[in-house]
């Protein structure tokens, strides 16, 4: 990578310093992780700003700075890029360092307010089976070779570094499909991680509304959520459903950008068995039962989202790929069911929306049991959404336990007040209880349960840690669910 010629890439861009021409190693935005002829991006963060490390990356061999001001003192033998967005930057010469892996593969995007990690589990597990080699990249597993590995990352779309780090590695592997998980923020003009890289395929699941504290707004949120489209190739196709709220917007861009779009419900006639039990759902198609083995009826309708992107992709019949559900098993995180000998259902899901809440809820209030839901909201994230939370809950619940998610460097009490105020919106007589401490109130949660009874707990499903202010405590809603069953019944 020659680095006299980075600014030909980048837009108003221009060398303040030339840096020596030496083969550039890595790139980062994270001064202790800088090596020598390394690539330092000085982003000016929430928290902090990259620029106030600039000495420390050159002390430590960075080869060139990248950054949107000029620095205030000089600095010899090494070079400093002024750009417009650093952050847009970054993605560019990652893409760049990496040599451009992204146009060696085929990229499936999948973004939605809810239901992207489900379908990219969903899609990959299937193209795999179907005898493809395929790559994932999303929140909860990572996949670059032959097997696949719980993700590291608390992002969904890792940051444009590790992200086409990971491309070159599914390149290297002679990946042919990439399934990738596409967040608003990696979407946004700001963040624009996903810079440059093109879409083979572009799956909407649903877009209702969710990180307003990053967005501002629900108009600046859709916005970010529909560039997904604008990332199509040339002969890209989009696939949605009638579940989306904002489908008239998805179509109407589409067709301004002449892309072909699919809509499941047009494509495929299906029909969700064994509702009226918390067994394995099984779909009806055509006359024919499809097993699978998934509880909840959004995770078909996620399924069907991956089954006709795959047909479009591939121009394998339907049939066969309906016939591999059945070997995909249930997703860690996502409405997991724990078996016990308690006489209660226990149950173990992500939601951590409004919208998701309601999918959840609905489904369960229907086998006439009382609900105790157990969850929390994520600290220093958005506000708005915490109430509509609650009110949701409320509506279904018999009881709920309000306790820590990822509180930061929140008051975890303000988040629950937060919450509370939905609850108490409603004129529902819902028994509250707050108790901060997570494993705590798991165990309060089924103190106050009766045999019966339907208890869940939301909000972090696969995750492996808690974020207390800037401590990444340990842990693990599934071991610790068992171990208070164990303590509490033997």
């Amino acid at each position: 990578m020659n680095s006299l010629n980075l600014d030909e890439y980048l837009y108003e861009s221009y060398y303040f310093q030339y840096p020596i021409d030496i083969e550039v190693t890595s790139i980062t935005f994270n001064s202790k992780e800088v090596i020598p002829n390394s690539i330092f991006v000085a982003i000016k963060g929430f928290k902090s700003d990259g620029n106030n490390y600039i000495e420390e990356a050159i002390e430590k061999g960075t080869t060139l700075i990248v950054t949107e001001t000029l620095p205030t003192k000089e600095y010899k033998d090494v070079g400093f890029l002024i750009v417009k967005n650093a952050r847009k930057a970054l993605a560019i010469l990652s893409r760049i360092l990496f040599d451009y892996p992204d146009k060696k593969l085929k990229i499936i995007g999948v973004t939605g307010t809810d239901g992207k990690t489900s379908t990219c589990f969903i899609t990959y597990h299937l193209l795999k089976d179907l005898g493809y080699k395929v790559g994932l990249i999303s929140t909860s597993n990572i996949s670059v070779n032959e097997s696949i590995i719980p993700s590291p990352y608390r992002q969904s779309t890792p940051e444009a570094p590790i992200l086409f780090k990971l491309l070159r590695e599914c390149a290297n592997n002679k990946i042919e499909y990439v399934v990738l998980e596409a967040t608003s923020h990696a979407l946004s003009s700001y963040f624009s991680r996903l810079s440059k890289i093109k879409f083979d395929c572009s799956i909407i699941t649903t877009i209702t509304e969710e990180h307003l504290d990053f967005h501002k707004d629900k108009a600046s949120y859709i916005k970010s959520k529909l560039k997904i489209i604008d990332k199509l190739k040339d002969d890209g196709i989009l696939i949605s459903t009638y579940k989306n709220p904002y489908l008239d917007r998805c179509l109407d861009k589409a067709n301004k950008l002449n892309k072909q779009y699919f809509i499941v419900e047009d494509s495929i006639n299906y029909q969700i068995n064994n509702l009226d039990t918390l067994s394995p759902l099984s779909v009806n198609i055509k006359k024919r039962s499809y097993e699978t083995n998934f509880y909840l009826p959004i995770l078909i309708s996620n399924a069907m989202l991956s089954c006709l992107a795959i047909k479009k992709l591939t121009n394998i019949k339907f049939k066969k790929i309906f016939n591999k559900l059945k070997n995909i098993d249930s997703i860690k995180g996502r409405f997991n069911i724990i078996e016990n000998n308690i006489n209660r259902t226990v149950i173990i899901d992500f939601a951590h929306t409004s919208d998701a809440f309601d999918k959840v809820f609905s489904f369960l209030t229907s086998f006439n049991k009382n609900i105790i839901a157990l969850f929390g909201s994520g600290g220093e994230r958005d506000i708005e959404k915490r109430a509509k939370m609650g009110l949701v809950a409320a509506k279904y619940c018999s009881t709920i336990v309000l306790c820590e998610e990822d509180p930061r460097y929140e008051d975890n009490d303000k988040i629950m007040r937060d919450i509370e105020k939905g609850i108490n919106s409603t004129n529902n007589n819902v028994h509250l209880v707050k108790i901060n401490n997570r494993k705590e109130a798991i165990i309060k949660a089924f103190e106050l349960s009766y045999p019966n009874d339907i208890l869940i707990f939301l909000g972090k499903g696969h995750e492996q840690t808690i974020e207390r202010k800037n401590i990444k405590i340990s842990y693990d809603e599934e071991k610790t669910i068992k171990e208070v069953i164990k303590t509490l019944y033997g």
